[in-house]
């Protein structure tokens, strides 16, 4: 009896034992690992819907007003949306949408990438045939987080094709713990949640189909880095990347034929890409300097492959030599090419990006252009970082003769190059360290146990060095590595709300208190003629152009340098000329927008200021590069601005508030800018540089009055915190 009970009781017991096995499987545990990290990585970027469906910075309102016109111009349908972008080659004159850079308008698909709009309307497509009921808006809000979530799979699988399955594993980790890649990818964001996933899973082909000698692989590589192309201003770098990594290995390995083969079918589906999205075209493809790496890495491929080059004759040394050569004639070349002008061929940002020493104002004057500290890559990057370096020390040695060593040293110098031009393509660092640096961890875990396996193999008696010893070096390894994951941003900062909300202050602790942009959007369009035309300065013209329909004079694609110098001038010349420059652009409203802050004097009066602050950048910051556009000084405009020595507020006890305040100039004083800034509202009647105030205790600053504006009338203050002001200009009449 006592047997036949047990055999119950036996069959779970065995039954247990086979599911703990499986869960001890290594597939098992990285299966855990990744849908694990998966989640984090979703979920992390959903939190800003707990403020609303509101689509984050700039740049997305107008991908989502793509995706509007995708729609209605290809009959409600994916395919008719897809066949109107590509029809825009057999059209002529090209139609240009004066929704932007009013009045001459914008070349909706001649200056655009269609991706997000691409993947926007076809899971808008698909959810409506499956007979789910979406927004337009929340689908293209949402596919950029579902996206970038992916990212956590093809690290993993660049990991594993790099190393192993414990680098794949933890690169997983790492990317979903990835403030510098949350912080662009989040419910809302740009299209980089789309391209980051892709390149990785196209750099995971090239090399998988190096391995397994496989063409089509290749051409799905070249496939992934398409998408890459229609999604991405940053195309350029993995592109040229793959072009660099090539050429450099067929120059020290001639005869490998694969490579050769690999390269030259994935680059030509890249090419293809760019030759026929109408943003870059032919001239892109074929007869820019972006694309003359590449280019020139295609015709030595497919001079090895039909056994034209004589290289296969020289020796290692003759090799290097010509390899030398070629790197000293591409130097000289893009030098008489930085003299003669030609350079002017590359967008500003890009060859700033090569170049970090030649910036134009296109470029400074915008924020994520700024070159970042070291302080900020390692507040990022933590730890990692130098794991990373530590990882190319060692694969660097193994460059010459190991591909996958060649690929991971030059990923990791190149995109850390880069990201040190520009803080914006921090986020291409992003990738790159959590594979790279994983790398590292595993490579010195390795090394650690294969001396202690050498050390015990040597000792004599058959002693073994102790493990408690092993054990404290992989500890204090994990424990060096581990501020990359624990001292994440992730969990802390994940659920910030939208730029639009909160005023473009960014902050967690949020209680709608800074909706001065919402509300002002909501009455242009309640209150603006449908015909109008506004102009502000370029950071908010999509904001304005996309929520209420109305015409801008410029936005954040700065494509019209002309037409941007034009508003700086406007905005910083006095009112007479700042109305000529107006009519001559059919503008009839004017928008502007200054954080002003306030303290309450013992009277009970508020005194309002500009205040210096990082997180408050109004017009007022903005107008030294608005400046700069125009080519004036803005020493002459900002008081304290030339040595530094800005107005201040001591509040005492050691507390002193920096200002931005209007320099005691006739071109301060007569600025329009300015004096819209602080024209007199019911809810901002006294300023702190105001004459009639007297020596404001605590105030190191100019006194004087602006006089009021004839030209403009102030007809909108927003609320809460009268930030944005929206002014009419008035209609001249006959004498």
């Amino acid at each position: 009896m006592s047997d036949r009970s047990d055999t119950p009781s036996k069959k779970v017991a065995s039954g247990l034992l086979k599911v703990l096995e499986a869960l001890g499987d290594t597939r098992a545990v990285v299966a855990v690992i990744l849908i694990l990290a998966f989640t984090v990585t979703l979920l992390a970027r959903l939190a800003p819907l707990h403020w609303g469906t509101y689509l984050n910075e700039f740049d997305p309102y107008y991908e989502y007003y793509l995706s509007v016109k995708m729609l209605e111009n290809g009959n409600g349908g994916f395919l008719g949306g897809l066949a109107w972008w590509y029809h825009w080659w057999l059209e002529n004159p090209k139609p240009r949408d004066t929704l932007f850079w009013a009045p001459s308008g914008r070349d909706l698909r001649g200056t655009s990438q269609p991706g997000a709009a691409f993947f926007t309307v076809a899971t808008y497509e698909l959810l409506r045939d499956l007979g789910l009921q979406v927004d337009l808006y929340f689908i293209h809000g949402i596919i950029v987080p579902v996206g970038a979530a992916f990212a956590v799979f093809t690290a993993y699988l660049l990991g594993r094709e790099l190393k192993d399955e414990r680098v794949g594993a933890l690169s997983a980790v790492m990317i979903a713990l990835s403030w510098a890649y949350m912080y662009r990818t989040n419910y809302g964001a740009k299209h980089e949640g789309l391209a980051i996933p892709f390149m990785l899973l196209g750099f995971y082909l090239f090399l998988l189909a190096y391995r397994r000698k496989s063409v089509s692989l290749a051409i799905l590589a070249g496939l992934s880095q398409g998408i890459v192309v229609l999604s991405w201003g940053a195309y350029l770098y993995p592109w040229n990347f793959l072009a660099l990594l090539a050429l450099l290995w067929l120059l020290i390995h001639p005869d490998d034929r694969t490579l050769a083969k690999v390269y030259v079918a994935s680059n030509a589906v890249i090419t293809l890409f760019v030759a026929t999205t109408p943003r870059f075209g032919p001239n892109t493809a074929f007869l820019s300097l972006v694309g003359f790496l590449p280019l020139a890495t295609t015709v030595y491929a497919v001079f090895l492959l039909l056994g034209f080059s004589r290289i296969r004759t020289l020796s290692p040394s003759q090799i290097k030599r010509a390899g030398l050569a070629a790197l000293g004639v591409l130097a000289v070349l893009l030098a008489v090419a930085t003299v003669t002008g030609l350079t002017s061929l590359i967008s500003g940002r890009i060859l700033a990006v090569v170049l970090p020493t030649i910036r134009e104002p296109g470029v400074t004057t915008v924020a994520e252009h700024a070159v970042p500290s070291w302080n900020q890559l390692f507040d990022d990057f933590q730890s990692s970082i130098v794991f990373g370096i530590f990882a190319v020390f060692i694969l660097a040695r193994r460059m010459r003769s190991d591909l996958k060593a060649a690929f991971a040293s030059l990923y990791f110098a190149t995109s850390l190059y880069f990201s040190s031009s520009i803080v914006r393509l921090i986020l291409l660092l992003s990738p790159a360290i959590s594979v790279v640096a994983s790398m590292g961890l595993v490579e010195l875990f390795d090394r650690v146990l294969d001396t202690t396996r050498t050390a015990t193999y040597r000792r004599r008696g058959g002693g073994s060095v102790s493990g408690a010893v092993v054990a404290l070096v992989l500890v204090v390894l994990l424990l060096l590595f581990s501020p990359s994951i624990l001292g994440s941003k992730v969990p802390l900062y994940s659920h910030q709300p939208a730029l639009i909300l909160t005023s473009s202050i960014p902050m967690v602790d949020y209680n709608y208190q800074y909706m001065d942009w919402i509300s002002a959007l909501e009455w242009i369009k309640l209150n603006v003629p449908r015909d109008a035309t506004i102009a502000t300065w370029w950071d908010y013209g999509y904001w304005i152009s996309v929520n209420t329909g109305r015409k801008t004079t410029c936005d954040n694609a700065t494509i019209d340098t002309r037409q941007i110098q034009k508003i700086a001038r406007a905005f910083m010349s006095d009112e007479d000329t700042a109305l000529s420059i107006f009519r001559e652009l059919n503008v009839t409203y004017v928008v502007v927008f200054e954080p002003l802050q306030s303290l309450t004097l013992s009277t009970g009066v508020n005194v309002y200021f500009s205040m210096i602050h990082p997180a408050l950048g109004g017009d007022m910051a903005k107008s030294p590069q608005m400046l700069k556009w125009i080519g004036l000084d803005a020493g002459d405009y900002i008081y304290g601005y030339r040595n530094g020595s800005y107005a201040y507020l001591d509040l005492g006890n050691n507390q002193r508030i920096y200002l931005l305040v209007p320099a005691a100039t006739p071109q301060a004083l007569n600025a329009t800018l300015y004096r819209m800034i602080y024209t007199r509202n019911y809810k901002q009647q006294v300023f702190i540089f105001d004459a009639f105030l007297g020596q404001l205790q605590g105030y190191n600053g100019p006194h004087y009055l602006l006089q009021p504006l004839k030209n403009f009338e102030l007809v909108y203050v927003s609320e809460p915190n009268g930030w944005v002001k929206v002014f009419k200009v008035k209609i001249a009449t006959s004498p």
